[in-house]
């Protein structure tokens, strides 16, 4: 898949006069020294050459006496053997090839001039060696988009609060590594989660004097929990057990017996509850309180990401929805590539192997139609900012650079030196400009607010369709989560918008101060 960036404006019709001639115009072509160009739709044109038989001439004749020399015919010399003689052998051979060698290089030529997308077609050819070599050659183009109203549009946005609870409940999970195992009391029954110590006998046959089932993920005797469950210490149950296959011994799997459990001991799990000596063990400076606000801050950081996001994806689909944009095939194909590799990234992230996945019919069908919604909203995004000025310069790249290399703990070099090895700074540079038209255009919408609970039904829970892969994604594996699209790819419909491109989220708080040294306490 080609494209050229930078190309010089061809304008969608009037035929002009290439080189210093003045120019000349007729509806649909331009016309070029050795060349024109036919609009032949809005994503597609046609390139129609001309090769003065003189040139052609002279690259047939340097052909043959080329050839002349390395062909061995008995009674002659290399480089004697009669032309007549090299046009019966050989002649159709020789003039395919060097019609090959003249398109590629008046194509070439060509080709600065136009801005072209995938591959090029050879639509028709002349006959070459007859007078001027005629050829001609279709493309495919970004469209011109016709803009329509994106200012001013209402963008429902919805609004998330932080409850306590959610607030306690994520204080729980983070302080899940300090959990100790404890004691239960001896009057109280075996729950599901708990750790218990049992004997476990087959008969007369004790098979585990003192063995730890965990009635939550049983590893060695799973399907043995059911007797377990509602005993006190000191007590036993007989019962038919049947070991499940997920057993982590070999010898137990499948395996039915008549077994008698006995309950030497019950433990549980127990988190440590919040005080300013856990806090400050949990990473947090100034104590419990600190803590509780630390978190509540992220929580809130996040819901305001996700809820502005939500408006972006909005504002995408109006977008889209009242634009009329013609794509071309081959960068909705472009699109659809980069979402299978970032799907492939986050499958690898998962522990799977992105080479044994399969995608039916069906699953291509709907991520191809993602992939043309986010060709459409890119190309939209493109013209609002060509028209409003919005572009991106070499220091947002470098910032980029190293948000990346910050987000990944590498040195920025190595980050730069991936992405231009790769030749992915126009795509980055291409997400970047995206991104930021579209804040742009978020900036004057006219926001209608929306409760949480209205949120979801309110937004409609279609979005994501995956637009490009973030283009960092090039560079190397993410060590955190990857990009939002490829998640939203998986479980949005079809009519979706992109998810990914969430801005900065808006600062509702000053943040705790935070130990950075235990920093993966929370984690």
């Amino acid at each position: 898949m080609a494209e050229l960036a930078d190309a010089p404006d061809l304008g969608s019709g009037g035929e002009t006069l290439g080189g210093s001639t003045p120019p000349s115009r007729t509806p649909n072509r331009v016309l070029h020294m050795s060349f024109a160009i036919e609009q032949v739709s809005s994503v597609q044109k046609r390139l129609r050459f001309t090769v003065p038989g003189a040139e052609v001439s002279q690259k047939l004749d340097a052909a043959f006496k080329n050839l002349a020399t390395k062909v061995k015919i008995p009674g002659f010399r290399p480089g004697k053997v009669p032309r007549k003689m090299l046009e019966d052998r050989y002649g159709k051979q020789l003039r395919s090839e060097v019609a090959g060698e003249l398109m590629n290089l008046k194509f070439q030529g060509a080709s600065t001039e136009i801005d072209f997308l995938g591959q090029p077609t050879v639509e028709e050819t002349g006959v070459i060696g007859q007078g001027d070599f005629t050829f001609s050659i279709t493309v495919q183009v970004k469209p011109d988009v016709e803009l329509n109203t994106y200012l001013g549009l209402k963008i429902r946005y919805p609004l998330a609060a932080i409850t306590d609870d959610q607030v306690e409940a994520d204080i729980l999970r983070r302080l899940q590594g300090q959990a100790r195992l404890v004691d239960v009391e001896e009057s109280r029954a075996v729950e599901s989660g708990d750790l218990v110590l049992t004997e476990i006998s087959d008969g007369d046959t004790v098979l585990e004097a003192g063995t730890m089932v965990n009635t939550a993920a049983e590893r060695y005797y799973p399907g043995i929990e059911a007797l377990v469950l509602g005993l006190k210490q000191g007590e036993s149950r007989t019962g038919e057990v049947t070991i499940a296959d997920s057993s982590a011994v070999a010898a137990n799997r499948g395996k039915q017996f008549t077994a008698t459990v006995k309950v030497l001991g019950i433990q549980v799990q127990k988190v440590p509850d919040l005080d300013d000596t856990v806090a400050g063990q949990a990473g947090y400076e100034g104590g419990a309180d600190a803590m509780r606000a630390a978190v509540r801050f992220e929580l809130e950081t996040s819901a305001n990401e996700a809820a502005r996001n939500q408006a972006r994806i909005h504002l995408l689909q109006e977008l889209v929805k009242t634009h009329e944009v013609s794509v071309p095939a081959a960068l909705t194909e472009k699109n659809l590539k980069l979402l299978l590799e970032e799907l492939g990234v986050q499958a690898a992230y998962r522990g799977r192997d992105p080479r044994s996945i399969r995608y039916s019919e069906a699953q291509l069908a709907d991520l191809r139609v993602r992939a043309e919604f986010a060709a459409k909203a890119g190309l939209i995004l493109e013209s609002i900012s060509r028209k409003e000025g919005i572009a991106i310069t070499a220091d947002d790249l470098e910032r980029k650079y190293q948000e990346i290399a910050d987000m990944r703990g590498q040195r920025v070099e190595a980050i730069r030196g991936y992405i231009q090895k790769d030749g992915a700074v126009a795509d980055l540079k291409k997400h970047l400009l995206e991104e930021r038209a579209l804040d742009w255009v978020l900036e004057r919408c006219e926001l209608e607010y929306v409760s949480e609970n209205d949120g979801p039904a309110a937004i409609e829970a279609a979005p994501a369709a995956a637009a490009e892969p973030a283009a960092e994604a090039v560079a190397e594996k993410p060590k955190k989560k990857a990009s939002k699209k490829a998640e939203a790819a998986e479980a949005a419909p079809a009519e979706a918008a992109p998810a990914d491109a969430a801005p900065e989220a808006e600062v509702v708080a000053e943040k705790p101060k935070k130990k950075p040294a235990k920093k993966k306490a929370e984690e």
